[in-house]
C-alpha cells in the first residue's frame, strides 16, 4: 500500500509486522529514517525471570480502588469558562488553514528547525521553555535564517482548525543534533539551549495546543504538543491525551521504542531505545499519531459545540483523583502504553461509576513506568518489553504486556476486549444495535484502512459480564505473507458494557476511529457512509456519557 507521505526518506521494515505482533502492535505506519549505527553500546544485562501470576479475574478487579495522588493536586489557575465558551471560541478568527491543509500537513520529519518543551500539561500563569535548534531529519541543507515560534490552540474555528494565541519575535538558532546516551538503554535526547520562553496567559483558552516553528518564509517546520488544563469539572467529560504512547513512537535521532539504526543501514529492533525521553522533538510516527489521534477528535467535538476538558496521561498518572470530578473519561486513538497507576485508575473509575469512552484500539497493551530526566520528573518512559531485560521486577513497574503471564492483567478488564489484529482491513457488520444508539441497523463500518489495529472479546476470567457487541467482522491481514501459518484470524469488534456500578463503557476497538471524525484526518478515509456512522455514534456516546452512571439507564 502506498504511504500517505511524499518527500520523506522512509524505511518500512519488512520484519516489523512480525515484531508488531510480538510487542503489541507497532505504529500504524512506522515512519523511520534509514541510517546506520556506528556506535557500539554496552550489552543489556540479563535478569532472572519472573514467575507466572494467576490471571486477575473481573470479580477481583471489582475491589480495585483509586490510587492516591503522587503529590497534592494543583488545580488549574485558568479562569472559569462560561457555559457558551465553545460557541464563543468558534467565532474567533482562526489561522489560515483548511481541512485539506491539515490533511496535507506532514509533521513527521523536521525541515529546518525542531523544538521540544520542558512541560506537557500546564496551567495559566505557567512559563514554558522552548528548546530549539536548526535541524533536518532528512540531512538536507539548513539555512541560517531566524525562526519564529507560535502557539496554536486546536479547535474548530469555522473550519480553520486552530487559533493563534501567541507568536515570538524571530530567533536565531544554533545547529543541533541528537545525542544518544552511551548506555545499554540507547535513549536519544536533544540537549539544546532554551531558544525562547512564553507565559500561558489568562486569555489562553484551556485545551490542546501545538507550539509550532516557522521558517523565515512562513513554512511549518516542526511542532510540539501542549495541554493547557481546565479547572477540573468545567466539563462533564475529560479527554486524556496519550503523550507517553506518542513518545514511544517518536523516532527522533533514529531511535524509537520499536527500532534503531542497524550496522547495515537497515533499522534493527535490537537497537531500539529501552528508555524514551520527552527531552527531544517529536518526529516520525509519534508526530503522525498526534495528527491522527488528537487533532481530528478535538476539531470534531468543538465543531459539535461540546465542552470537553483535556488532560495528559501524565496528569492522570500523577493525580488519579482528577477523574472523580467527571461523569466520563475519553481516550482517543492509540493509547497503547499505560502505567500501572493509569491501569488501576481506569478500573477504579468504572468501579465508582465513571463512564469510559475508548475511541481507539490496542488500548493499555503495555505497562510502562516513568522516571525523571535532568529536566524534570516523569520525563523518561521505560520500555524493556522483556522481564529478563528489565532490572525492575516490581510487578507494578516491570515493562511488559499487561496480559503477559508474569502480570496476567488482560486489557479486557478495562475494555471488554483484547487486541486481535494489527495492520488489518475490511468491514464490520452490525450485530446488535442497542436501543440507546439511534443509527441504522443495516449500515456497516466499511472500508477500514490497512492502518487499522483492532480488538475483540475474549473468553477468560478477566472478561466482564454482559459485553454487548455492536459491530463485528472477520478482517484481512495487510501483509498476509508475514502471518502465514498463524491460526488466529483477525476479528474487529465494537462493544459497550454497563457495569454494576452504573458506569457505561463504549469501546470502538479500532485504532483509526478518532481520525475518521474529521476531514483533517491524515490517514486514508473509510467509506463515506462509515465516516458518517462513526461521527454519529461518537456524538451520541459523548452526549449520553455526560450523565453520571448512565449505564443504569441504557438498554
Amino acid at each position: 500500500m502506498k504511504l500517505p507521505f511524499s518527500g520523506r526518506t522512509l524505511a518500512l521494515i519488512s520484519g516489523v509486522i512480525a515484531l508488531s505482533l510480538v510487542i503489541g502492535g507497532a505504529a500504524s505506519y512506522l515512519l523511520f529514517p534509514k541510517s546506520a549505527s556506528t556506535v557500539t553500546f554496552p550489552a543489556l544485562a540479563k535478569h532472572p525471570d519472573l514467575p507466572r501470576q494467576p490471571m486477575e479475574s473481573f470479580a477481583a478487579s471489582q475491589q480495585t480502588s483509586l490510587p492516591s495522588d503522587n503529590s497534592p493536586f494543583v488545580n488549574s489557575a485558568c479562569p472559569a469558562l462560561s457555559p457558551t465558551w465553545v460557541a464563543d471560541e468558534n467565532m474567533k478568527p482562526g489561522v489560515k488553514m483548511t481541512e485539506a491543509g491539515w490533511k496535507a500537513l506532514d509533521l513527521s520529519a523536521a525541515e529546518g528547525s525542531a523544538l521540544w518543551l520542558d512541560q506537557t500539561g500546564v496551567s495559566c500563569g505557567a512559563q514554558v521553555k522552548i528548546h530549539a535548534a536548526r535541524y533536518s531529519s532528512n540531512s538536507t541543507p539548513i539555512n541560517n535564517t531566524p525562526r519564529t515560534f507560535a502557539a496554536w490552540r486546536i479547535g474548530y474555528y469555522n473550519g480553520a482548525g486552530a487559533r493563534e494565541v501567541w507568536r515570538s519575535t524571530p530567533v536565531k538558532l544554533k545547529k543541533g543534533q541528537a545525542t544518544t546516551a552511551r548506555q545499554a538503554t540507547r535513549y536519544n535526547e536533544a540537549n539544546w539551549p532554551v531558544a525562547t520562553t512564553f507565559t500561558v496567559g489568562d486569555n489562553w483558552t484551556p485545551g490542546f495546543y501545538l507550539i509550532v516553528s516557522f521558517s523565515a518564509f512562513g513554512q511549518i517546520e516542526n511542532a510540539a504538543p501542549l495541554v493547557v488544563r481546565s479547572p477540573v469539572g468545567t466539563s462533564k467529560l475529560v479527554m486524556m491525551h496519550s503523550f507517553i504512547s506518542w513518545q514511544m513512537y517518536n523516532s527522533f535521532g533514529g531511535r524509537s521504542a520499536y527500532l534503531g539504526p542497524g550496522l547495515d543501514g537497515i533499522s534493527d529492533a535490537d537497537e531500539r531505545s529501552r528508555v524514551v525521553s520527552f527531552d527531544r522533538p517529536m518526529l516520525g510516527s509519534g508526530a503522525y499519531s498526534i495528527q491522527r489521534d488528537a487533532i481530528p477528535f478535538i476539531q470534531f467535538v468543538e465543531k459539535q459545540g461540546l465542552n470537553v476538558d483535556q488532560e495528559t496521561d501524565i496528569d492522570i498518572n500523577t493525580w488519579p483523583s482528577i477523574i472523580k470530578n467527571y461523569s466520563g473519561i475519553i481516550v482517543g486513538g492509540h493509547a497503547e502504553y499505560f502505567t500501572n497507576r493509569m491501569f488501576n485508575t481506569f478500573i477504579a473509575g468504572r468501579n465508582i461509576g465513571t463512564n469510559i469512552a475508548l475511541l481507539g484500539g490496542n488500548t493499555s497493551y503495555w505497562q510502562t513506568r516513568l522516571e525523571p530526566s535532568k529536566y524534570g520528573v516523569d520525563r523518561h518512559a521505560v520500555m524493556y518489553r522483556f522481564a529478563t531485560e528489565d532490572p525492575n521486577h516490581d510487578l507494578s513497574q516491570v515493562t511488559i504486556e499487561f496480559s503477559n503471564y508474569r502480570l496476567n492483567r488482560p486489557t479486557n478488564l478495562i475494555s471488554g476486549e483484547q487486541t486481535s489484529g494489527v495492520h488489518v482491513y475490511g468491514s464490520l457488520k452490525p450485530v446488535s444495535i442497542p436501543a440507546w444508539l439511534k443509527v441504522s441497523k443495516k449500515t456497516a463500518i466499511s472500508g477500514l484502512t490497512t492502518d487499522s489495529e483492532v480488538e475483540a472479546t475474549t473468553s477468560n476470567v478477566a472478561q466482564p459480564p454482559n459485553v454487548h457487541v455492536i459491530y463485528s467482522g472477520v478482517l484481512t491481514w495487510r501483509d498476509a505473507a508475514s502471518h502465514k501459518g498463524m491460526k488466529k484470524t483477525p476479528v474487529g469488534q465494537v462493544d459497550w458494557i454497563a457495569y454494576p456500578s452504573g458506569s457505561a463503557l463504549f469501546n470502538a476497538g479500532l485504532s483509526t476511529w478518532s481520525c475518521q471524525l474529521s476531514g483533517a484526518c491524515i490517514d486514508l478515509p473509510f467509506d463515506s457512509s462509515a465516516q458518517s456512522l462513526i461521527r454519529s455514534i461518537t456524538l451520541q456516546v459523548l452526549t449520553l456519557w455526560q450523565t453520571p452512571k448512565v449505564g443504569h439507564t441504557l438498554k
